[in-house]
């Protein structure tokens, strides 16, 4: 009964319609990705360059944690609270290490 409604012709013309309308859609969303992207890539080695060496360790962290997180939600959020409490010491200690020893002598 629906094979009678619908001709080959029009079902053909349909999915040339939305083929054209989703190769249209994928350029739009490409020129807008260019169009937020390009600040982060101009300056002296853009803030792409900037951010990459000092937020590569804290995102592969947080990546762990949500996949922990996602995969055994049970185990992982008793870490979680532990890991975030040890930060919490580590912090000033790393402080101490990281000054700069001519500002001391």
């Amino acid at each position: 009964m629906n094979e009678e409604r619908i001709k080959p012709g029009s079902l053909a013309a349909r999915r040339e319609a939305l083929v054209h309308r989703c190769a249209d859609q994928r350029d739009d969303l490409a020129n807008q990705i260019l169009v937020m992207t390009a600040p982060l890539g101009h300056g002296a080695g853009g803030l792409r360059h900037f951010l990459a060496g000092r937020l590569k360790l804290p995102l592969t962290i947080a990546g762990v944690a949500l996949g922990m997180v996602a995969v055994r939600p049970r185990r992982a959020l008793p870490l979680l609270g532990t890991a975030l409490s040890l930060w919490k010491v580590a912090r000033p200690l790393l402080a101490l290490f990281q000054r700069d020893p001519a500002a001391h002598g």
